[in-house]
């Protein structure tokens, strides 16, 4: 018996389509607006001390926002590569999604935005609980 080869042939070959764009770009605005006001809000004496635009930036890092924030710290970074350890899956599940083929049609397009959206959050919202560490 000739063993069976399965069927890449739904795999897209296009670029992203605008809903992941769209989706994408706002999540990544509001986190970096999130991000923003938390590391300009504070005493002065605080807020000097903390690299604002460089941790702003660096809202796409996820996790090693935290460290980034205290200077490269190492319990922010022990604490940022555990968030890691939790988000990085979410979001390769929800990347991984977008690509390989699923045993259903109907909604197949709802179900991959769904895990794209999830894992980008997921991402993005360690992000601040890693800044929550290295402000507390």
């Amino acid at each position: 018996m000739k063993p069976q080869v399965p069927d890449f042939s739904e795999v897209r070959k296009s670029p992203p389509s605008r809903a992941r764009i769209y989706i994408f770009a706002c999540l990544l605005a509001v986190f970096t607006v999130w991000v923003y006001l938390a590391v300009s809000s504070g005493s002065p004496g605080d807020v000097r001390d903390r690299p604002i635009v460089l941790t702003t930036l660096a809202t796409i890092t996820g996790p090693f926002v935290g460290p980034i924030a205290r200077h490269g710290q190492s319990c922010c970074l022990n604490a940022a590569l555990s968030l890691a350890a939790i988000a990085g899956p979410i979001l390769a599940l929800g990347l991984i999604a977008q690509v390989i083929p699923l045993p259903f049609r109907r909604g197949r397009q709802a179900f991959r935005l769904t895990l794209w959206t999830i894992g980008w959050s997921a991402w993005f919202f360690s992000g601040l609980v890693s800044f929550a560490h290295a402000l507390f």
